[in-house]
């Protein structure tokens, strides 16, 4: 057995939290697919302490509260794992192959189905070969937030061989999503992380004057929710949209708070990047888009990223192509990738073809800005940079940073907005859009 200390980041973690009926105190029951936890705090894991708090005698709601009260924060949670079994002395479980999982599912729209568990592995049912799945604990069934849906013991799910496969009436599925850094299981492949801020170069207080006034940025401003990889063909549904078109991505999660959806088109899928919106730039999106009345603090109080942030947001398609920044950046893969992929800044709005959406909160479902950016059109330098990736896609890191660009002084020094870091992704891992 081993004692670990797990740092939380602030929000929501997507966990369930149950508890042993025996008296044996909390453990973790489930890992949801989207957490930021995933990878680092594992199903059956027993609850220690909350931040130095002892738990072990407590009850679920105990934990909740103490992850709840200090959820602005990084909360330290401490567990107790039991070390795995040796590989030797394990059961093999058995993989279950594309033709087993669409009897299962019901459905077998494509030859491109894929299980929902990233990474899994697909061969041959062999005769004779019986499918080991693990009975889950008997505990209760909790919400690790009370505006995060916890999976529902109602809904038809499959465990194990097909974790994470949650069917829904509107899409028969939700989209399965790429789990965050470290994974275990795939070894690091197909995931997605954040990488430090202070790798991003960008402008500061003299940059106007001084263009060689680049400094590190502070905190990222937006918190990466996740990231997909999701393949397209002739049936598939619109790639444009797809937040109001398609509630199963991020595995059903993509609204569950206000988010900001960059939705990257390329001839053979799409790879989006969602990001949490702060509520202090929520207020603006209603006033402007919906004429909501708010109670809006004066530009001239605002931090000057604050600014350039809100009027991205509320300006004109024009205004927003001339200050949307990428910043991409290969950390690890072939010499060729890193040379061309170096963190130098583009404003992609001019680079390609860039289309803005903004839907209002409704239906459960909260309120979402998506920039759809249209791969397909981009110039030589873009082409050339897009084929690379996509040749070494299974190889590479990649580091895809926003910032909203400071064009006047009293929007500098600029802040990254984001930055979500993908490692090594295989499309043949990846799903496909479904037909709408």
């Amino acid at each position: 057995m081993t004692t670990l200390d797990i740092i939380a980041p602030p929000g929501t973690l997507g966990i369930v939290i149950g508890h042993y009926p025996q008296g044996d105190g909390p453990f973790v029951k489930e890992v949801q697919p989207n957490s930021p936890l995933l990878g680092k705090i594992h199903a059956g894991d027993k609850i220690l302490s909350i931040d130095n708090v002892d738990v072990r005698n407590g009850e679920t709601n105990d934990v909740i509260n103490l992850l709840k009260r200090a959820s602005g924060v990084e909360r330290k949670i401490t567990i107790l794992r039991v070390a795995p079994s040796s590989p030797s002395k394990s059961p093999r479980r058995s993989s279950i192959s594309r033709r087993t999982l669409a009897g299962l599912v019901g459905s077998a729209k494509s030859p491109r189905s894929r299980s929902t568990e990233p990474g899994s592995h697909h061969e041959p049912d062999e005769p004779g070969q019986q499918h080991h799945f693990k009975p889950q604990i008997s505990c209760h069934n909790v919400q690790d937030d009370d505006d995060e849906e916890d999976v529902n013991e109602n809904t038809n799910k499959l465990t194990n061989g097909m974790n994470g496969l949650h069917l829904d009436q509107k899409h028969q599925h939700h989209i399965p999503t790429l789990p965050r850094f470290p994974v275990l299981e795939t070894k690091d492949r197909n995931c997605w992380s954040e990488p430090p801020y202070s790798n991003f170069n960008i402008r500061g207080h003299n940059y106007l004057t001084d263009p060689k006034n680049k400094i590190p940025s502070g905190p990222y401003l937006f918190t990466a929710r996740g990231a997909d990889l999701i393949l397209t063909n002739d049936s598939s549904g619109p790639s444009k949209g797809i937040a109001e078109k398609y509630s199963s991505i991020l595995a059903g999660h993509a609204r569950s708070s206000p988010t900001f959806v960059i939705n990257f088109i390329f001839d053979w899928g799409i790879l989006v990047n969602y990001f949490e919106i702060p509520a202090k730039y929520v207020c603006f999106l209603r006033a402007h888009y919906e004429g909501k009345k708010q109670d809006l603090p004066p530009m001239d109080t605002l931090q000057p990223h604050d600014r350039a942030i809100i009027r991205f947001f509320v300006g004109s398609d024009e205004h927003r192509n001339a200050t949307l920044k990428l910043i991409p950046k290969c950390p690890d893969g072939p010499w060729a990738v890193r040379q061309l992929v170096n963190g130098k800044p583009a404003l992609i709005g001019k680079r390609l073809p860039t289309y803005y959406s903004y839907y209002p909160a409704a239906g459960g479902l909260a309120e979402c800005f998506e920039a759809d950016l249209d791969t397909r059109e981009t110039d030589r330098v873009g082409k050339k940079a897009i084929s690379l990736c996509r040749r070494y896609l299974t190889s590479v890191t990649l580091d895809v940073g926003i910032v909203i660009e400071g064009t006047r002084a009293s929007e500098l020094p600029e802040q990254m907005l984001g930055c979500v870091r993908i490692h090594r992704l295989d499309p043949v891992m990846a799903p496909t859009l479904p037909s709408r």
